[in-house]
């Protein structure tokens, strides 16, 4: 199966209103993820995919996005981007930090209940103890 792609099975014993409701909140679910975001940058308007966003980090008053490619540096708050981005692979691991479950390489103990994230192409950042345990039940530990 491609890279980015699901594909889900409904099974029941007979087509009812309930199994409709099923089949009608995954449509609807798809149509509500976009794939493409667009963000105000010093050189005008950007789009990113969002399957080649890694993490998304603020710092001061930029919000930074690490992709597969560059470094986007826009404004913005972390929050908001979240809203935009509506896919349950972001993750919020800190108060100014959300990574791409997708990115992520492994997770190593650190000082005080935090951890750190490995992410591809060389990144990284902590997990704040406030959100680890929120993580590791996503990853399904």
């Amino acid at each position: 199966m491609p890279d980015g792609e699901v594909e889900v099975t409904v099974a029941a014993a007979e087509k009812n209103q309930q199994v409709a409701r099923v089949i009608n909140a995954l449509s609807e679910l798809e149509k509500s993820s976009p794939e493409v975001l667009s963000f105000k940058t010093e050189e005008g308007i950007q789009l990113i995919k969002i399957k080649d966003i890694i993490y998304i980090d603020v710092s001061e008053n930029d919000l930074l996005i690490y992709t597969k490619q560059e470094l986007m540096v826009t404004k913005g708050r972390l929050s908001k981007v979240l809203e935009r981005i509506k896919n349950t692979n972001f993750v919020q691991v800190s108060k100014h930090a959300a990574v791409n479950i997708n990115h992520l390489d492994r997770l190593e103990n650190s000082f005080s209940g935090s951890m750190l994230a490995k992410l591809s192409q060389g990144n990284e950042t902590m997990v704040s103890r406030r959100y680890v345990k929120k993580l590791i039940e996503h990853l399904g530990v």
